[in-house]
Parts: C-alpha cells; sequence; structure tokens
C-alpha cells in the first residue's frame, strides 16, 4: 500500500469528536517535537471565537494574500469535505497532499506511542503540510475553545484573536460566559498582540485579566466600524485610533460577506493585517477579495433563490434574523436541522415570528436531534403556519423547495453537517476562497 492510500485510510479511521469531552495537548505536542515543532516555524495567526471565528480566519488568510504571501489556512469543521480544513492560496488541498503528511502523522504517534484524535491529526497535518509546502504564513482557526484546543500548541503566534463570546458548547467550556471567555483566553502568549471583537461585560474583563502585559487592542475602543450607507449597500468605514488621528475613517469597504455582523468580522481582520504591519490598501483588498461558502451565501438554481447559512447557535441565530431584518423578509421559507448538543428550543424560539414553513431535516450525524423532536417543540397549530418533517429525506426536501417557489428566496440554516450536505447535493462550483497577488 502506497503512503497516500495508507494516511488517507489512517484518517478515516480516526475517531470525530462526539460532542464530549477528551481534550488535553500532550499527545499532539509529542508527535509535533519528533517531527521538529513544524507550528512554530513560519509565522502564525492564531483565531478563537464562539462565532465569527471562520469567517475572519478566511478574511485574514486573504489580507495576507492580497500582500503576495503563499498562505495555509486551517479551519473546521467543514462544509463538504475534509480537504476544505486545509487550504493553501485559496484551494483546499489535494488528497495527495491530505494522504502523505496523514501518513507522516500517523508514523510519528506510532513512534511516540500515541494515539491522535481526528481533530489532532488534521491540526497536525496543517502544520507539518504548510511548513512542507513552502507556506510563508498560516491562519489557524481554534477548533472548540483555546486553551485545550489542538491547535494551541504554536509558542508564540504572530498575532491571536478572540472574536465573539457567547454560549456554546457549554458542557465542554463552562456555563457561564465567564468561563467560556478563560477557555477561549487560553490562546492567549506573551509577546503576541491580541486583538479581540466586541465582547459581552464579563468576557471582556476575563480576556482583559489574561491579557495583562500583552498588547491588547479591542472593538469599539481601538478600532471598528460603522456602516456607510452612502457609500452602498454592505459597505462599511474602518477606523483605527492607533493608525490614524482626527476625524474619518482610515478606509472603507465593501463587505463581500451579507449581515451587518460581517463589517464586526471583517474589521477584526483589517486590525489583525495592520498589526501585522500590511498597509490599510492591502486589508481593504484582502477584505473585498475573500469567499466564505455557508455564510448567508445566495445561490440561484432551478430558478429558485436559495440562502445557505450556518447558524448553529442561538447567537448564529440571531445575526441570522438580523439580516431577515435588513432584508425585510418576512414569512419564510425554512430548512431546519440542528444537533442535540445546541440550545435547539432558544433557537427555534426566536426563529418562529419569522417562519411561515418549516423544512425538518435531521443532520448526518449520531447528535442529530430528531425532527419529530423539532417538530413538537415548534407546537404550531392552525393553517398559517406549515411544519413539514423530512427526518432524512433530503433529496424529497430539495424537491418540494424548488416545486413550492412563491418567488422569494428558500432559507436553510442550522447545523453544518445538513447545510454541506444539501450544498453538495446542488452541485455547487468550487470558488477560490481568496487570491494571492503576485509579487
Amino acid at each position: 500500500m502506497n503512503r497516500v492510500r495508507s494516511g488517507l485510510e489512517y484518517l478515516s479511521k480516526l475517531t470525530p469528536w462526539n460532542g464530549r469531552g477528551g481534550f488535553a495537548l500532550q499527545y499532539i505536542t509529542a508527535v509535533l517535537k519528533r517531527l521538529g515543532n513544524p507550528q512554530d516555524a513560519i509565522p502564525t495567526v492564531h483565531i478563537a471565537g464562539t462565532n465569527g471565528k471562520g469567517s475572519v480566519t478566511s478574511a485574514t488568510a486573504s489580507i495576507l494574500g492580497a500582500a503576495g504571501y503563499r498562505v495555509g489556512m486551517n479551519v473546521s469543521p467543514h462544509l463538504q469535505v475534509i480537504n476544505e480544513r486545509l487550504v493553501i492560496d485559496g484551494l483546499p488541498v489535494s488528497d495527495d497532499f491530505l494522504g502523505e503528511f496523514a501518513y507522516a502523522i500517523k508514523s510519528a504517534a506510532s513512534r511516540e506511542v500515541v494515539e491522535l484524535s481526528f481533530h489532532e491529526a488534521v491540526t497536525a497535518i496543517a502544520f507539518l503540510g504548510f511548513l512542507e509546502s513552502g507556506v510563508e504564513w498560516s491562519v489557524i482557526e481554534v477548533g472548540l475553545g483555546g486553551r485545550l484546543d489542538a491547535s494551541n500548541v504554536i509558542s508564540r503566534p504572530a498575532a491571536t484573536a478572540i472574536v465573539t463570546i457567547d454560549y456554546d458548547h457549554q458542557a465542554i467550556l463552562g456555563e457561564t460566559l465567564a468561563k467560556i471567555a478563560a477557555e477561549k483566553a487560553g490562546i492567549i502568549k506573551p509577546g503576541s498582540p491580541l486583538i479581540t471583537g466586541f465582547l459581552p461585560r464579563e468576557a471582556a474583563e476575563v480576556v482583559a485579566r489574561k491579557a495583562q502585559g500583552v498588547q491588547l487592542y479591542r472593538f469599539g475602543s481601538d478600532f471598528g466600524s460603522a456602516p456607510c450607507p452612502s457609500a452602498g449597500k454592505a459597505s462599511f468605514g474602518y477606523w483605527d485610533k492607533g493608525v490614524a488621528s482626527g476625524v474619518g475613517d482610515l478606509f472603507q469597504f465593501k463587505a463581500p460577506l451579507p449581515g451587518y455582523h460581517q463589517g464586526h468580522n471583517m474589521a477584526v481582520a483589517a486590525k489583525l493585517g495592520l498589526t501585522m504591519g500590511l498597509s490599510p490598501d492591502v486589508c481593504k483588498a484582502g477584505i473585498e477579495g475573500v469567499f466564505w461558502p455557508g455564510r448567508l451565501e445566495l445561490l440561484e438554481t432551478q430558478n429558485r433563490r436559495i440562502v445557505l447559512d450556518c447558524a448553529h447557535n442561538p447567537a448564529g441565530i440571531d445575526a441570522f434574523i438580523q439580516y431577515l431584518r435588513q432584508e425585510g423578509a418576512s414569512g419564510i421559507d425554512l430548512t431546519f436541522g440542528v444537533l442535540n448538543t445546541k440550545n435547539w428550543v432558544e433557537m427555534i424560539a426566536a426563529l418562529k415570528p419569522w417562519v411561515s414553513t418549516w423544512r425538518l431535516l435531521q443532520p448526518s450525524s449520531e447528535r442529530a436531534l430528531p425532527a419529530e423532536d423539532l417538530r413538537e417543540a415548534i407546537g404550531v397549530s392552525g393553517s398559517e403556519v406549515r411544519v413539514v418533517s423530512y427526518r432524512d429525506d433530503y433529496e424529497g426536501c430539495l424537491r418540494d423547495i424548488f416545486q413550492e417557489s412563491d418567488g422569494k428566496p428558500a432559507f436553510v440554516t442550522g447545523s453544518m453537517y445538513m447545510v454541506g450536505k444539501l450544498r453538495s447535493m446542488l452541485s455547487v462550483p468550487q470558488r477560490r476562497l481568496w487570491q494571492r497577488k503576485e509579487k
């Protein structure tokens, strides 16, 4: 058996995270040490957060690409295929890349007599593969939390960011915002600047204490963004006390990703770029050139507009509803599915005033909440609201979405597993996430 095939088989047999505990750093640390600590060999940006960290990670990679750097990006989870977790110069890596470096990780783990989780192995592949592929900068998204996440083995990142802090994964991270913040603040390292998005006061206080002695830049006080309606829809002005003095924006940008919350996320990415010494022009170009799938992504297919969004927790649903309000949408056709580890009761309660047709699906996960449980929680009666349970009949759900078109968009939100499967079935062409500028 060749190395690539052996590596891919190794990856396929590793246990995915099941929604419970099992976090530690000693195993991945041992494997990476045997490989020469590739995680510390190239400059790295490390990004945590409850929501928005994927958008910030991709935008930061795009900014570095706009500066002409060869950039590697590691994110999780993926929408459709594992390769999406590892991106170089805006494109997912090949199966050959995955298999070759998975084989190297497998061999190192065997010599250290340790067993890695799936997330640990993919993270280790990113560190080793990016180094061996000549990547000049890496941008690494935290998988979950921060303190004990497999990505938190970087000794001194060039910069870190905590984008948002809200309730999610409380069974792992803690039941209060202060406890969740303490876990996410675990990525803070001495000598590495920290950029934070808008954080609730309880969380911000914890992060500030953990960041004592670290260069800290906070959204809303040190930098920020605000809508610029006069410049057109989705236009924002970025301001920064550390770069520009006086009144006025440092630059204006058009957010490439829908939703007012992306103005906030793109500002965090811009501050990361500026902190790394890149120019405002480069930051603007990188922000405006990024693409990130499944985040209020509008598709037009078979004469129907479909909006895909991975709002998989209450904070994500709040941003989704903000978008509906911004678009003047009401009485929407919504396909929804969620994992049983999420606060789905709160998510449904927030969505109910906006939905006239519920299409309930079960995500492709052992943690999927049964569609009938969702139907019972929605609990509507009368003819104004319709609820259809498809269980795992994705084809039937899509067929009805197309056949029952009323000229308005159909919305899909909830679990990334569900959104990703529907996106695959819609055969969306692959798009480069960012473009590297030739030096």
